[in-house]
């Protein structure tokens, strides 16, 4: 297939940019199409290809976080695809260093906490655009989130944070997610945990429990309510 071409514009009166990107590609099947921006939704093709269905689910984050809009569409399968961004161009004035939101050491931007008495959730996930997306994906939710990408990065945090919720992949560059757990419990540090992972045979549900995690999570996820009520199964409250 020839690579995609992209084309961009002004709309009338200058109010918008129009960009769009065709491809004449596999195409995309029309019941998959209104579920084609959300986080973790993959085809069956998509999947054999690797990867945790976030990419268009961040475009369209990114795209919103400017004012704009992103749509797909496509006549079907074998028929290629076109996406379509506008972005609101009145809007694309630089602003003042005294308007610019305040960052960290790290230069993030500083997000303020969502509500006074917000969950404190420690997300453990080592995929940097995975983390960013749940991240803001909890926080939307109602929840502070600090992240980690290792076992390491994840025991410093639990003694500087103190979170009430550990959700934590179980594959990490340097150990697993089992590893961390019988860490944190080597170091009296009990605290309600969630597993991620791409595998939920019986076996692995089985280890996750006996490690601690009291919720065992199965990637991709197709939406966060899985995650919110996992959250809430966990009874902290009680």
């Amino acid at each position: 297939p020839s690579p995609p071409s992209a084309s961009g514009e002004q709309e009338p009166r200058g109010t918008n940019l129009l960009v769009e990107v065709i491809d004449q590609g596999s195409g995309i099947h029309p019941e998959m199409l209104p579920r084609l921006f959300h986080p973790f939704e993959q085809d069956r093709k998509a999947r054999s290809f690797g990867g945790l269905g976030l990419g268009l689910s961040i475009c369209r984050a990114v795209v919103e976080m400017h004012g704009g809009t992103i749509s797909a569409h496509s006549e079907g399968v074998g028929c290629g695809a076109t996406f379509t961004v506008r972005l609101p161009i009145a809007q694309c004035q630089r602003s003042s260093p005294s308007e610019q939101p305040a960052q960290g050491a790290s230069g993030e931007v500083a997000e303020t906490r969502p509500r006074d008495r917000a969950l404190r959730i420690l997300l453990v996930e080592d995929h940097a655009d995975t983390a960013k997306l749940m991240r803001r994906l909890l926080m939307a939710e109602g929840y502070e989130v600090v992240t980690a990408g290792t076992v390491a990065e994840a025991l410093a945090a639990v003694e500087r944070q103190r979170p009430d919720v550990l959700i934590s992949d179980l594959g990490l560059p340097d150990g697993s997610g089992l590893n961390l757990m019988a860490q944190l419990i080597a170091r009296g540090q009990h605290i309600p945990a969630i597993a991620l992972s791409g595998y939920g045979t019986p076996t692995d549900l089985e280890q996750s429990r006996a490690a601690g995690f009291a919720e065992h999570l199965v990637k991709p996820l197709h939406s966060m309510d899985v995650v919110t009520a996992a959250i809430a199964r966990l009874n902290l409250n009680a």
